[in-house]
């Protein structure tokens, strides 16, 4: 990613800041004089005259404050509401457990610290360490770019210096090179410079600050050019930011060790390039949060959205020669280049880290939503090198030896539901086919682009993973894949993080997602919402591992005994560690007259539920039910007489007073073998509207249902599963649609329809189309009705859908009955 001209310039521009603040220091104020330690200073710009720092008679100057070296324990505190111009450049240290302060006083505004243009940092410490700076504004607006920065500590001293923290500040407007090197461009700059013997930092903190509109980049710890072999930095913690506008960059750390990247939020950066003069450090690519020539970083609880940069463009980047990083419970959304950045390893002069490919990168249980593209976004880039939501310059970057020697991405959720999105899931810019290998398992892909995978020359692992929407021909071979919609809860919140909260990717309990995924031991123990991962029971598939609310205890019998389910008769039914659909376990019943009941207390009166699960017979034509009674109105239930498993979609309301179910899996008399249940789930209802007219075609009419093709489909008098009408088709290429309006854009329905055919073998398809993803359709070859739950998201912009019935081939009728289409929640 990041290509350079040069990597010596910065170094010559820190050497020049230096200079620029040793000639202000001689030319504005007399040399420091030492004074008491434990004092506080005041600054007040907007008094009348210059006093002696007292709180009754402040300063009115930083020339005052850059005169003067402070010692442990000493505040400097500017009047709130007040403006100074200038630069600042305190002397003196304080001590461990004894910080120098630099902060306000009173009540109304941050004070302004507006440097008017001048060519280097507002704030500048130079070897100093124990500083903490905060609750001010700084500013540094100029017509043209030149090295300019809000605040920067910078060390040459040859050692380790120690606590730099920098918090709750407004730091905007700075007009530095958006090309240039990154610290001496920073809202804030923690520089390392290059020394003999190095120079290195320790305990860095910013956190709780707000960056808006800085050239080039809001945060960079960073030596002063890349790497050049230069020590680690340690205890770096960047948390709790907020950064707009940012001309490339929001957070780099470069050379360090430990680094914590947490719970900051960046966007619309990446829309400048503006490199300094010829022979200077220039590099227009950026990202939003990445690093290089580092170790154990951690970057988490983030969002990066709409970053802009033509080049990149990602949202967060692993690029050279990085170790053991891990990115987690991240969101990304609507950036241009894509998700996540992937560097193989390059060169770089004097930093032999370079060419050493990253390893031990994990990226789980994070976010990406409609990235690579801008749409949506108050602006928008053109990208010139490619977009995918995993975005690889090269090859994979492997190193062997290494305790992960491939990249691990797991249990990530990719939401791809912009109409004409092309972006790729898995890209290159080396090509269709890539060198080295990396593990894909558990990730929930909801892909409504036309964006496929590249492949690679090594033994890449893909387990596990759901891929819905459009399948394209790369879709990687995965045995164990599902295909279904993951339910997402209210997806497509661009501009907020509010996936961290109730709804916004959550699933459904009835989410085919839900402990379907692989069993990875070391992953972390949570989820992106707080939720537990085990290390031995399967896990959910993308990046929430709760039970989606689901009103059911033991939903999935994965605690391998009965409790709280109870015998429903005396032959008694078995929780059993073979034929479960996912997870380990699910319940076996007897072979007849058998099951198992749970009582729900708690339900809402009047109120609407959905009931599903899933379940097989044993011998074909034996019938096991899912059902639910009790609860105030009719027993209401679906039979099952497949060998395979299949979903039940049961809808129940309680009655005016009733706070009650009972939930069952029963096999019915007369059998020979098992039945089993599994994975089954309640959730309440917003609402139980059917959005289909004429649904049970009881109006003994086709209308508003058309015919699908010239072969005419009817509405007949026999065969109805319930009332007195059905739809019978043609034996073949016969059916009828309707087009459904008023449909919520990028939500999540379930079509539930009833079907049989005449002829057993012959199939009759129930389906749905035109809802801005891929046509979604269950068939049955059963000669009485079987029920054929679908569920689908409609499109981000898409408030319509086609359902329909529809017999393929065949020699004689098929039937569709009792329509529902509702909304979920």
């Amino acid at each position: 990613m990041k290509r350079r001209r040069t990597t010596r310039p910065a170094r010559r521009a820190s050497r020049v800041l230096a200079l620029l603040a040793m000639l202000a220091g001689a030319l504005l104020v007399p040399a420091h004089a030492a004074l008491a330690a434990g004092t506080t200073y005041y600054v007040n710009c907007s008094a009348a005259t210059n006093g002696s720092g007292t709180q009754a008679s402040p300063w009115n100057t930083v020339s005052s404050v850059n005169g003067t070296t402070f010692g442990a324990g000493d505040s400097i505190l500017f009047a709130a509401g007040s403006t100074c111009t200038g630069q600042l450049t305190p002397g003196g240290s304080g001590s461990s457990g004894s910080p120098i302060t630099l902060g306000s006083y009173g009540s109304g505004a941050k004070p302004i610290i507006d440097a008017n243009g001048a060519t280097g940092p507002v704030i500048h410490l130079l070897n100093q360490q124990y500083w903490e700076i905060g609750d001010l504004e700084l500013v540094n607006s100029a017509s043209s770019p030149a090295y300019r920065s809000g605040v920067l500590a910078e060390n040459s001293s040859g050692g380790v210096l120690h606590h730099i923290r920098v918090h709750d500040m407004y730091i905007h407007n700075i007009s530095g090179w958006p090309g240039g090197w990154y610290a001496t461009n920073a809202g804030v700059g923690v520089q390392t410079d290059h020394t003999t013997p190095v120079s290195t930092w320790d305990d860095i903190v910013v956190e709780n600050n707000t960056f808006d509109h800085v050239d080039r980049i809001a945060v960079a710890v960073t030596p002063d050019g890349d790497g050049q072999g230069t020590g680690l930095t340690t205890g770096t913690v960047i948390r709790g930011n907020t950064m707009t506008y940012d001309g490339a960059d929001d957070i780099l750390v470069v050379k360090n060790d430990g680094a914590l990247i947490d719970g900051n939020k960046a966007g619309y950066g990446g829309a400048k390039n503006t490199c300094p003069p010829s022979g200077q450090y220039c590099n227009g690519a950026s990202a939003g949060i990445w690093m290089s020539g580092s170790s154990n970083t951690v970057v988490q609880n983030n969002e990066v959205y709409c970053h802009v940069n033509g080049a990149d463009g990602t949202g967060y980047d692993a690029d050279w020669g990085n170790h053991n990083t891990t990115f987690q419970y991240n969101y990304s959304h609507q950036n241009l280049g894509g998700f996540m950045l992937v560097m193989p390893p390059i060169s770089v002069s004097d930093e032999p880290t370079s060419t050493v490919p990253s390893d031990g990168t994990v990226i789980r249980y994070n976010i990406s939503e409609n990235d690579g593209s801008n749409a949506g976004c108050p602006t928008s880039g053109t990208a010139t090198h490619g977009t995918g939501v995993f975005h690889f310059v090269g090859g994979v970057p492997n190193q062997s030896g290494s305790s992960v020697a491939v990249p691990l991405i797991y249990n990530n959720s990719i939401y791809v539901n912009k109409s004409g999105l092309n972006t790729p899931i898995l890209y290159s810019r080396a090509g269709s086919s890539i060198s080295g290998a990396l593990s894909f398992k558990n990730n929930a892909v909801f892909n409504y682009g036309t964006g496929g995978y590249f492949s690679t020359t090594g033994s890449s692992v893909y387990s596990n993973n759901l891929f819905y929407g459009n399948h394209p021909s790369s879709e990687p071979t995965d045995s164990a894949k599902v295909t279904s919609d993951p339910q997402f809860r209210n997806p497509g919140n661009a501009n907020s993080s509010s996936y961290t909260g109730v709804n916004a990717y959550q699933v459904h309990p009835s989410s085919a997602v839900i402990r379907a995924g692989a069993v990875i031991s070391d992953n972390g123990g949570k989820d992106a919402f707080g939720n537990t991962v085990s290390s031995t029971a399967a896990p959910n598939i993308g990046a929430y591992n709760g039970t989606g609310g689901n009103l059911l205890s033991n939903a999935g019998f994965e605690t391998g005994a009965l409790n709280p389910w109870t015998q429903a008769s005396a032959s008694s039914s078995s929780v059993t560690s073979s034929g479960a659909r996912t997870g380990t376990y699910a319940l076996n019943t007897a072979a007849s007259g058998s099951g198992a009941n749970q009582a729900l207390t708690g339900l809402a009166p009047n109120t609407t539920y959905l009931l599903t699960g899933w379940a097989k017979v044993a011998n074909a034509g034996e019938t096991l039910a899912i059902g639910v009674k009790d609860f105030g109105g009719t027993e209401t239930y679906t039979n099952f007489a497949t060998t395979s498993y299949r979903q039940a979609a049961v809808l129940f309301t309680t009655g005016s007073s009733s706070t009650s179910a009972t939930v069952y899996c029963w096999k019915n008399s007369g059998g020979s073998g098992a039945g089993y249940c599994d994975d089954l789930a309640v959730e309440p209802l917003t609402s139980a509207t059917n959005a289909i007219t004429n649904p049970g075609f009881e109006t003994g009419a086709l209308t508003p249902w058309v015919q699908s093709t010239s072969t005419a489909s009817s509405v007949t008098a026999s065969n109805a599963r319930t009332g007195t009408y059905a739809l019978q088709t043609a034996a073949s290429a016969s059916g009828a649609i309707q087009t459904v309006s008023g449909l919520t854009a990028g939500n999540t329905y379930l079509l539930a329809a009833w079907a049989k055919v005449a002829t057993a073998g012959e199939e009759v398809a129930v389906g749905v189309k035109s809802f801005g993803g891929t046509e979604t359709y269950l068939r049955t070859s059963a000669t009485s009705y079987a029920q054929q739950p679908i569920f689908f998201t409609t499109g981000a912009t898409t408030t319509s859908a086609g359902v329909y019935c529809y017999k393929n081939t065949g020699s004689a009728a098929g039937y569709c009955d009792d329509y529902t289409l509702v909304k979920l929640p």
